[in-house]
């Protein structure tokens, strides 16, 4: 209960008095007010944890009040003080989760601490039911993210790809092209300098896609040292400029630079478009694999169309 911070609110001043009378030996941080102005405002600046409030706060219900902080602050815990005649109104307010629990008056001293007890766990339950809700809720987007993304170049993956151009590709109504990028010599590089620097330079390969694309363009890791990039609204002369831009940054990139190598990287493309080569998207891929694999045979870092 001590770090449980408690605002008692009570037009009553001897109301007051008794509480804090009867809650000295208690650790828990409490204070003591006798308007809902000055109540509101200490709430508004400091971390209150339970509220409770006197079915009549100056010139303000108690309950409105209750009901007020409810809505700016909802995870405070909410009591009221009643005495018999208001249980109806009190029983109502509990049903609609304006208040948590009453504590009855006239005061008895083990009935109220157990209430205060009582609320006191249930804002911790609550907040640890919250903190457990926004924990889940991370790992979830994590594992929407990590399901569309490939783990060595956070760019998207196969799976993204294929139901992003059925999607489009259904639709028929804008048309987009695809280029299939493969890197040149790539093995070499592997066996130079090692598997983690090979995945090192693919990783920078795809920052250095990402540097040439805007959304809503977008990059795959297709698999191994393939790329594809997808170009929305993109016409085939478009395309061909943008694998242009890429091939030009490419040469203007040194990789692996942090590893203390001097690395000068290559790639061979393929384009095409939709819906001007294909209409479905098996053929719409293999038109610009095909491709590429053309410009490999004829001598690679060039662009098939």
């Amino acid at each position: 209960m001590k770090d449980i911070r408690i605002l008692f609110v009570d037009h009553h001043e001897e109301i007051l008095t008794c509480l804090e009378l009867q809650l000295q030996d208690e650790s828990f941080w409490k204070t003591f007010v006798n308007n809902a102005k000055e109540a509101l405002q200490i709430i508004s600046t400091q971390d209150i944890h339970v509220v409770v409030c006197d079915l009549m706060v100056n010139d303000i219900d108690g309950l409105t009040l209750l009901q007020l902080i409810k809505k700016q602050y909802p995870r405070i815990i909410r009591l009221a003080f009643s005495d018999e005649k208001n249980l109806v109104k009190i029983i109502q307010s509990i049903n609609n989760t304006d208040i948590f629990r009453y504590i009855a008056k006239p005061l008895e001293k083990k009935a109220l601490i157990k209430t205060l007890h009582d609320a006191a766990t249930q804002f911790f339950l609550n907040r640890d039911k919250a903190q457990l809700i926004f924990q889940l809720s991370q790992k979830n987007e994590k594992l929407k993210y990590l399901a569309m993304h490939d783990d060595l170049t956070a760019l998207y993956n196969i799976r993204f790809l294929y139901q992003d151009l059925k999607i489009r590709i259904k639709s028929c109504d804008r048309n987009f092209s695809v280029i299939f990028m493969d890197m040149d010599n790539f093995k070499q590089v592997v066996d130079t300098y090692g598997h983690l620097n090979g995945s090192q330079a693919l990783k920078e390969v795809a920052a250095t896609i990402q540097a040439a694309i805007k959304e809503p363009a977008y990059g795959v890791a297709y698999g191994g040292d393939e790329f594809v990039i997808i170009l929305p609204d993109f016409d085939k002369q478009m395309a061909i400029q943008k694998s242009r831009e890429i091939q030009t940054l490419m040469s203007q990139t040194t990789y692996l630079s942090e590893t203390g190598h001097q690395v000068r990287l290559k790639a061979s493309y393929g384009i095409s478009t939709f819906p001007e080569d294909a209409w479905d998207l098996p053929k719409l891929l293999a038109k610009a694999d095909t491709l590429m694999f053309d410009v490999k045979k004829k001598g690679k870092n060039d662009i098939g169309v």
